[in-house]
């Protein structure tokens, strides 16, 4: 077929001096230029070349998405003008002006809403999608489900929260709304069972932070005595009164010459030396 091509190409000479292929001339898909190299494509205009064929909205001369021109037709937002012999320019529609899904935000999106009147009575605009503080969901920026936030009233007692005006008690402790300050060492109102009160935290535990930037960690040998709320000396750590210590017994189990804070009747244990009463059983120990 190429053979055939280009026979007809040798009968336009001029056209052939020119580098033109038959197929240009013909009006085919494939054509053959007169060195006898064969091609396709590129002689049909076509969407991205820069030119305003029919049936385009635009042409800016690329295949970028988004960019107020896709793939020939306008984008969303946008307003395209084509001067003849250059590409299309296409800006972005003011802030306001309406569009499919609501209103354009000024960069060429259509957004839901740009304020809270655009969300009705009950509604407010949130990152330019209108949100409701009576819906059954926590969005927005609302801490808890339809409370907290700027916009939503503040949240009741064991909420979860990020600010004292979150709350409706205006104490936020530890992520939730308290029912006081809760501000001591080894007390916080997230304890299980009883969130939003002020609570001890468990026997051994620790409390990363109270007051003023102080904290009782185990990292620095310090634990919770699990009730009344005090910080003190960890389990294995040298003592020399009971009150030095978190499980408030301090002796020397293994008879070894050397006092240590250890674990109360009651407490988990592994071998007697664990207990101040030297005797673990069951894994317990006992008195």
């Amino acid at each position: 077929m190429n053979g055939a091509y280009a026979r007809i190409c040798g009968w336009f000479s001029a056209m052939a001096l020119l580098g033109v292929g038959c197929g240009q001339i013909l009006g085919l898909d494939e054509y053959v230029l007169v060195d006898g190299t064969g091609g396709s494509g590129g002689v049909t205009p076509g969407c991205g070349d820069g030119a305003l064929d029919p049936g385009e909205k635009c042409d800016d001369g690329n295949d970028t998405v988004g960019d107020g021109c896709t793939s020939c037709v306008v984008d969303a937002c946008y307003e395209c003008t084509t001067k003849e012999g250059t590409p299309s320019s296409c800006v972005a529609k003011g802030a306001g002006d309406l569009c499919a899904a609501g209103l354009c935000d000024g960069t060429g999106q259509c957004v839901e809403c740009l304020v809270n009147q655009h969300c009705g009575v009950d509604g407010y605009c949130f990152e330019n999608a209108c949100k409701s503080c009576d819906d059954g969901l926590k969005n927005g920026d609302e801490t808890d489900v339809d409370c907290g936030g700027t916009h939503c009233s503040p949240c009741a007692q064991g909420k979860t929260c990020a600010t004292m005006t979150d709350c409706v008690t205006a104490f936020c402790v530890d992520g939730v709304c308290c029912a006081e300050n809760c501000d001591a060492p080894c007390l916080a109102c997230n304890v299980t069972g009883v969130v939003g009160e002020c609570a001890a935290i468990e026997k051994y535990g620790e409390d990363p932070s109270y007051g003023m930037g102080q904290a009782c960690l185990a990292a620095e040998d310090k634990a919770c005595t699990g009730s009344g709320g005090y910080c003190l000396k960890a389990l294995d750590q040298p003592c020399a009164t009971n009150t030095e210590c978190a499980s408030l017994h301090c002796a020397d189990p293994d008879m070894n010459g050397t006092k240590i804070c250890v674990k109360d009747v009651g407490d988990p244990c592994t071998m007697n030396a664990d207990c101040y009463t030297n005797k673990c059983t069951n894994g317990l120990c006992a008195m």
